[in-house]
């Protein structure tokens, strides 16, 4: 494994940019180093939350939480952090890092503010899925099992401008019953809500999964009216039978619903597409998947073409499905199983939306071409051999993309190294005290 000194990398990155302002003939959009950013990150062990300065390598700031290693969902405005602390309490905070940006064609400059915990606090039983976009935050609370206790699911939802005033403008809603559910904003007070499943929410049946069956697209100006719904199980193309994973391009919402199963009420066969038709109505569709698997987690990147999704019967999930939203089918040429057999693990689109990052349990950083096929064009042995089934107790190295490159943290070592996307190549290697896990990316709540 490469490993470089810290100062070296941090010196030489500053050389090569006064050098290349220096350089007679070479015009620049800009005469300064062009800053990198924070990155935030948890522990495995100590219930802390810290603030890695990628400028200077050094942490600079250190916040307590009730529990070691929470969960983070990062919004996309790149500069709120959404936490969840992993406490009995369901309890929820939100980061801000200070980050702005603002784009300068070919580059983009970065002013660090002030970095606080803001005061907002969430309760609630279940909090699961954080979802960031047109300009909202919404964090969904599942609520317990029905066989458990009385406990509804609910939503809080927020607009991200003046999350940091001294009264943050919060709406809740309120769900009849328990769901592993999810809430989406697309915009002008419309927001797409997963509906309970009513032979789960009646709670006899503990085989009955969490997972709905459809959605509604609610407006929340009219205290939550129904303008549309996606629940008739009857009708595959309106309905995703045991949804769990989401995303979108321009709008253009993706579910992945279940596998076929044959003979099984319970079988779907493909992802539910909801988008806006030409006369401004939403409207829904099916693409079936190119075999008898299913997806679950999908990710994709703002004026990308294509969606990722991990792919398989069940976890963990051995490969990839590249979806493109617009398409009227997917094939096996769709399809990229991970080397070795392997489980997906972790993985992240690349801010270009023409890579897949992979970490996976031998402790390979793999990148990967999403298209015109899928090909693996690097590898880097980032960390040791890991567990990354879910619940593991073992420390667990954590992947998150930061700007052009890829972070993986090293809990078992204390580093946090990084690996640049435009070069293929390792960049810093930083040691932090304690045992780094999981990491904030840059912007893909979920």
């Amino acid at each position: 494994m490469i490993r470089h000194d810290l100062s070296a990398l941090l010196a030489s990155t500053a050389l090569a940019v006064a050098v290349t302002c220096a350089v007679p003939g070479v015009t620049l959009a800009h005469d300064h180093a062009v800053k990198r950013g924070r990155l935030v990150f948890a522990d495995h062990e100590k219930p802390v939350v810290r603030v890695l300065d990628l400028d200077s390598g050094e942490v600079t700031h250190s916040f307590e939480m009730p529990k070691a290693n929470p969960v983070f969902a990062t919004a996309e405005d790149r500069r709120h952090v959404v936490i969840k602390t992993g406490d009995d309490a369901g309890t929820v905070r939100i980061l801000d890092n200070g980050l702005t940006f603002e784009s300068h064609g070919d580059h983009e400059d970065v002013d660090k503010g002030e970095v606080k915990l803001l005061d907002l606090t969430f309760k609630g039983d279940r909090p699961a899925h954080v979802v960031s976009e047109n300009g909202w935050l919404a964090i969904f609370y599942d609520g317990l099992r029905p066989w458990e206790a009385k406990s509804n699911a609910k939503a809080y939802v927020m607009p991200l401008e003046g999350l940091g005033a001294a009264k943050p403008e919060v709406t809740e809603w309120k769900g009849p019953a328990p769901q592993h559910g999810i809430a989406i904003p697309l915009g002008q007070e419309q927001w797409i809500i997963s509906v309970t499943k009513p032979a789960y929410a009646k709670g006899d049946n503990q085989k009955v999964s969490s997972r709905p069956d459809g959605y509604d697209i609610l407006d929340r100006s009219k205290n939550w009216a129904r303008i549309a719904s996606f629940n008739d199980t009857s009708d595959p193309t309106k309905s995703c039978k045991e949804f769990h994973g989401h995303a979108s391009l321009a709008n253009t919402h993706v579910f992945g619903c279940n596998q076929t199963i044959a003979g099984d009420e319970r079988g779907d066969g493909g992802l539910l597409v909801i988008a806006k038709a030409a006369d401004g109505t939403w409207g829904s569709r099916k693409i079936a998947y190119p075999d008898g698997r299913r997806s679950s987690t999908i990710k994709a990147v703002a004026d990308g073409q294509y969606m990722v999704a991990n792919y398989g019967l069940k976890s963990p999930y051995d490969a990839f499905l590249r979806i493109d939203p617009k398409a009227k089918a997917l094939s096996e040429a769709d399809v990229f199983a991970v080397p070795g057999g392997q489980a997906t693990c972790q993985y992240e689109v690349s801010p270009d939306a023409k890579r897949v990052i992979n970490l996976t349990p031998d402790g390979v950083l793999r990148v990967y071409d999403i298209a015109p096929a899928w090909k693996e064009v690097a590898t880097f042995n980032a960390v040791g051999n890991f567990d990354c089934a879910y619940g593991a107790t073992t420390p667990v190295p954590s992947l998150a993309i930061v700007g052009d490159s890829a972070f993986v943290s090293d809990p078992e070592n204390g580093r946090i190294r990084e690996f640049h996307l435009n070069t293929l190549k390792q960049g810093l290697d930083i040691p932090v005290d304690g045992k780094p896990a999981n990491l904030a990316g840059g912007g893909n709540a979920g």
